[in-house]
């Protein structure tokens, strides 16, 4: 999994990756019902909370100021050429428009490998902020009586509400049922979703957004035409 970095990345998909300019009024929140998932021996912490993540490499750091600095000079405010300089660098988490903190806690004696799928949501703990799905695996490996904590890529439900901060909780929530969240999630299981650039997953976060918000047309001929798993 790749890193994110915790200060003008995490400024940057904040108010790009999950922000949507629409009349509050055409709002219809996602409203599914949280199905608590079964974790079989492990304990679950998530939370919007990546500054664990924080990378400490100064030469790192110094090849992506240099990018940004290029970035500023060739293509003054292009996304897709900064978001390229984190990637670059290994300071994004591919596979979503945001990312939340999952810490599994192992309370077995031996070894648990848990597999988000395409599909789980997360159910927050405050009204004020958005629940998240994921539409890429994931696995998770944690050894007997250990805890592991990984970040994971997300997309959000609720364009009119708080994107995840250290502030929020979450609970991991079963498979989406939702008609058209179904169908986005059944494509999208099919893409390379881990290799597309800021502007498919920008796209792809507001065709989610029309689907959570009740929008009578969702453009999945727009998904369907995403790069297909390899």
């Amino acid at each position: 999994m790749k890193k994110l970095f915790h200060y003008l990345p995490l400024i940057i998909l904040i108010l790009c990756g999950c922000s949507k300019e629409k009349d509050k009024d055409d709002y219809e929140p996602f409203n599914e019902t949280c199905e608590a998932a079964s974790l079989n021996g492990l304990v679950a912490e998530i939370d919007g909370d990546v500054s664990y993540e924080m990378v400490e490499d100064t030469a790192l750091m110094n090849q992506y100021i240099n990018c940004i600095m290029n970035c500023q000079n060739i293509n003054p405010g292009d996304m897709n050429c900064i978001m390229d300089c984190l990637d670059e660098a290994g300071l994004t988490s591919s596979g979503g428009s945001f990312s939340l903190s999952v810490k599994f806690t192992n309370v077995t004696s031996t070894q648990i490998t848990y597999t988000i799928v395409p599909g789980t949501w997360f159910f927050p703990g405050s009204s004020d902020y958005q629940p998240m799905l994921i539409a890429v695996r994931v696995v998770i490996i944690v050894p007997a009586y250990e805890t592991v904590t990984t970040t994971i890529p997300v997309y959000c439900l609720a364009a009119s509400k708080s994107a995840p901060d250290s502030e929020s909780e979450y609970t991991l929530c079963d498979i989406v049922s939702s008609g058209c969240l179904a169908e986005i999630v059944d494509i999208l299981r099919t893409k390379d979703m881990e290799n597309l650039s800021y502007s498919e997953t920008s796209m792809v976060q507001d065709i989610i957004w029309d689907c959570s918000e009740g929008e009578d047309e969702i453009d999945f001929d727009y998904l369907r035409s995403l790069p297909d798993l390899k």
